[in-house]
């Protein structure tokens, strides 16, 4: 829905950091905004199609495993798409049970953990009744790594269900400047087993 700067110097790019800041510490007023743009969008837009038929919507987990207590800003997006009639419930379908370096702390995108990475150390919970649709739900989505392992993950447990991915925010890494925040988006994300390489859309 949203487009983030991470390097970008112009006024809109500083603001995108602070929004991205405010959604990944689970900030209510910003993503009540964010959830009011995309109220906003046609009902044939992808992202207004995508949330049809209430779809379970699924929070990507943090790059550590969870503990009591802990912040999970994806569990906040999500039940806040609930609640405003985004999704039909949320669930928690898939947990890290061992941790992962964030990938904010690299700088290159080859010294960030790999999908393959990411995928052994996710666990899925076994399915508790038949689930024809769900969205997986990232705060920030920057190389689709997690995402992509999400989706691998769950493929294996709810074969037959269909699997989206809904992000709040796309990282523009290598942009100077930013004329627009707000720039709903819908495109195809590709894995490479061979490789463990994902093709993202421009």
């Amino acid at each position: 829905m949203l487009e983030y700067a991470s390097r970008g110097t112009n006024e809109k790019a500083q603001l995108s950091k602070r929004i991205c800041g405010n959604i990944k510490s689970g900030n209510s007023l910003v993503i009540e905004r964010l959830i009011y743009y995309m109220s906003k969008l046609p009902l044939n837009h992808p992202i207004s199609e995508m949330f049809r038929d209430n779809p379970v919507l699924v929070p990507a987990p943090r790059s550590t495993p969870m503990v009591e207590g802990a912040l999970w800003p994806t569990r906040i997006l999500s039940e806040h798409l609930v609640n405003s009639g985004f999704g039909g419930s949320v669930q928690n379908l898939i947990a890290r049970i061992a941790p992962v370096p964030k990938s904010s702390n690299y700088y290159t995108a080859e010294s960030r953990p790999s999908c393959n990475t990411h995928f052994n150390s996710l666990l899925c919970t076994p399915p508790q009744a038949f689930i024809q649709k769900l969205i997986i739900v990232d705060d920030v989505f920057t190389l689709g790594r997690t995402s992509c392992a999400c989706v691998r993950k769950l493929k294996e447990i709810y074969p037959n269900a269909e699997i989206l991915v809904f992000a709040a925010m796309r990282t523009r890494g290598f942009v100077a400047s930013l004329d627009e925040i707000v720039r709903p988006s819908y495109n195809q994300m590709i894995y490479h087993p061979e490789q463990d390489r994902i093709f993202l859309p421009n």
